[in-house]
Parts: structure tokens; sequence; C-alpha cells
């Protein structure tokens, strides 16, 4: 069996350019903010901060697929494709992965192993620019990650949609996935000869086995569009598939199911948005994951299995269930307009802030960085007025800075007071 699907539903619109804004805070292995690291989405970048966050404003991305990725030094390259929608800053949250290093002899070639499967490289088998056979020391650097692991949905690149060899989008099941990467003692790119390919041994998950088929079809991860395309195939040989990789990059062993386009508006008690949430969409047999964030206006915009019944869960940034419930089946594109959570009293502080310029005018467009609990949100500054709700891990006072931006004189001011939770009213002076 090599799919779980046929055709799927709903037929991807036309790809529009569309301009919005993208935040978010990107983690190292242990889950702590990573300072510094790139992060490119239409062209634009920005740097994170102490605290992992970072915000790309009016960026031209893809509606159906922006690719946003992020570089530093000592882990691969992190990709996250999401939906968009013109002018709702989005959020993600990137987990990097850690390169584990082996060197090999070119000429020799040599087998790699690591505790969930091996990587082999043929003897005489890598090349470096224009194609030209290389003969030196090769840096391997690679990575399993755990399709089943509680960190997959911030680890994996992309957004578990692929395309096809009938060239048709669709969602992903992983059953095993793989990063390498190869280079000189320079730093110089080498590649796979594809005439002698890498070849891999890759564990099933034991929570997985059971549906593993005997042939499945195998992906690699495009940078550029932000899909898994397919490549060919792979082979079960016990707890483990094998199969082979012309070229270093992502690799995946996943099946395919037929997906719909979910949108769910998500409230609190006060009926207000909830913002960068975490939504998982799940069969309710298998629990096939899709996974995504809430945007600025509370809304869930991503994709679904089609045709089966689902469970969809909501967490706030403290891992705390806010929702859990059963919906579908669907087998087209739809819209859910009353997901409503409740948000812990002691622990939800509401800003309804107001900003003017040095006249005392309304700051018409600019930005709100809000740090509390040592982590940053962003909140859009709309005719001098802006609102955030955060969800705090802790119940004790805290000092809250609030760093207002007006886009339209470039000026920046600072501002910080003490809250806990409930209702606050800020009035900003963005001025020099």
């Amino acid at each position: 069996m090599l799919s779980e699907e046929g055709t799927p539903p709903d037929d991807t619109p036309p790809v529009q350019i569309v301009k919005t804004s993208i935040e978010g805070r990107i983690l190292n292995e242990q889950l702590q903010p990573v300072h510094n690291a790139v992060v490119t989405a239409g062209g634009e970048n920005a740097a994170t901060n102490e605290d992992g966050h970072f915000l790309l404003e009016d960026v031209s991305v893809p509606d159906d697929a922006a690719v946003v990725t992020v570089d530093k030094f000592g882990y691969f390259r992190g990709y996250r494709t999401l939906m968009v929608r013109e002018g709702k800053q989005q959020y993600i949250q990137v987990e990097l992965v850690l390169q584990n290093q082996n060197n090999i002899d070119a000429n020799t070639g040599d087998l790699i192993q690591f505790p969930e499967g091996t990587l082999t490289v043929p003897p005489n088998a890598v090349l470096v620019s224009e194609n030209q056979p290389y003969h030196g020391t090769v840096t391997v650097r690679s990575f399993y990650i755990h399709p089943e692991a509680s960190t997959v949905a911030d680890q994996m690149p992309g957004d578990l949609r692929g395309i096809d060899k009938s060239n048709k989008q669709t969602g992903l099941r992983v059953f095993s996935m793989l990063v390498f990467t190869m280079e000189n003692n320079f730093g110089t790119v080498l590649q796979p000869d594809p005439a002698k390919p890498v070849s891999f041994e890759l564990m099933i998950p034991s929570e997985l086995a059971s549906d593993a088929p005997q042939q499945i079809p195998l992906w690699h991860f495009d940078g550029t569009t932000g899909f898994w395309k397919e490549e060919g195939q792979a082979t079960r040989q016990g707890s483990n598939y094998v199969g082979t990789a012309g070229q270093a990059g992502f690799w995946a062993c996943a099946t395919t199911f037929p997906q719909i386009t979910l949108t769910a508006k998500v409230l609190n008690q006060q009926n207000a948005p909830v913002s960068d949430t975490r939504v998982a969409v799940l069969t309710k047999t298998n629990f096939i994951p899709t996974f995504g964030y809430t945007n600025v206006e509370g809304i869930y915009y991503g994709k679904a299995a089609s045709n089966v019944p689902l469970i969809m869960t909501l967490t706030d940034n403290c891992l705390n269930l806010l929702r859990q419930q059963e919906i579908g089946p669907f087998n087209a594109a739809t819209e859910i307009s009353n997901v409503n959570v409740t948000l812990p009293e002691g622990q939800t502080l509401v800003i309804n802030g107001i900003a003017k310029d040095c006249d005392r005018f309304n700051v018409v467009n600019g930005t709100v960085i809000v740090n509390v609990d040592n982590r940053n949100y962003a909140a859009h500054i709309y005719n001098g007025k802006f609102n955030l709700t955060v969800v705090r891990c802790s119940r004790q006072p805290a000092s809250v800075t609030l760093t207002a931006t007006d886009n339209r004189t470039n000026t920046t001011s600072i501002t910080t007071l003490q809250a806990n939770s409930g209702t606050i009213a800020p009035s900003l002076r963005v001025c020099n």
C-alpha cells in the first residue's frame, strides 16, 4: 500500500501573493530561546532577540505556502510552511535541530551509525560544484526526527504537505524522517552522486509499526516551495525502512491522505480572539496530525484530513490544554466560527492600550512588542489603539515592558509597568 487516499477533495486554489506579517519564537533542542538566529520570509529577514522572538512585518509571500527559513550556526536550517491571509499577522514556533557530525573519507565511503538507523556513503560517490568528483574528507551531519515525539510539530520542515508524482498537493503521514548534509573542511557544500546515492536505514517507531506499509513513498523537502516532493519509494525491512537518497537535505518516508482547508475562529470567555495558540487537528482513529497556530484574530487557517472524524485540540504557551473537541467529517473547505475556550482567570493578562505621537495625535500605524515573563508578544497599533491577550505561566506580579514603534516616523519608545492578571489600559507616548 503506497497511499491512504484518492485525489484530494478540495482543489487547491490559484496561489496569490499577499502582504502580511509573521512573528514567532525560535528554540533550541533544550527548548531554550535562540538569540541572533536569522529568520527570512518573502525576501526580508530579522534576527531573534534574547527571547528567541522575531517579527517580520509586511512581507510578500504566497498565501497557500509562505516559507519561513531559520539559520543559526551549529544547527540545520529550519523551515516552516504556513497558510496566511492578507494583513493578518501569523505566529509560528520553530525548534532548531542540532547537527550530529561524522567525518569520512570520500574515496572509501563509510557507514554512519546513529541510534535510529544508519547512513551509508559508497566509495567515490561524493560530488563538489559542477558535479566534479570529490576525494577528500567529508563532514556528514545528520539527525533523525522522531515522527511521534512531542517536539515534531516544531522540528519538522514544512507543514506535512507534499506534491505527489501527479503534481497534486496532499497530506503526509510520516513514519520516518531524516536530515543530512555534506561539506568539506572549508565549508563547501558537497552532494551525493545521484548515480551512487547514499543509502539509509531508518527506524519505524513502535507506535506506528502496525500501520507501516511494506512499500512507502519517499519524499524530499523542497525549501523553495515549502512542500515535500515525492522522490521514489522505500522498503520495509523488519522495523526499519531502507532506501536511497540522491541529494542531501530532509527526507521522509510517508503515506498520503486527502485534505480539506479548515478555518476555525477561537474566542475566549469574553468573546475576544485568542491568538498565538497551538492547534492540532488529528484523525480520530489513527491520530494522523496537522498542526498550526491561531493568527492575530484568533483564526486557525490550515489543512485537515477529509472524510474522517477529527479531534481538535488547543494548547496555550504554558502547555495547558484549553479545549479538545470532535469535529467533522468534512468533504470540502469548512469554517467553524465558534470554538470557545476558557482562559485561566488568574493567569490571563488583557492589554487594551492607546498610543499617541509627540503631538498627542494617534499613532496611525505601528507595532508594540510586549515583554512579560521573559516572553515577547507583538500587537499592531491601528489608529492609536492596540489589544493583546497574554496567558501567563505564573500568577505572580511581573514587569511588563512595552516597546512601541510608530511606523510613520520610525520613532520608538519603551514603557515599563507592573501587572499580574486582569485588564490593564496603558497609555503610551511614542516620542523621542
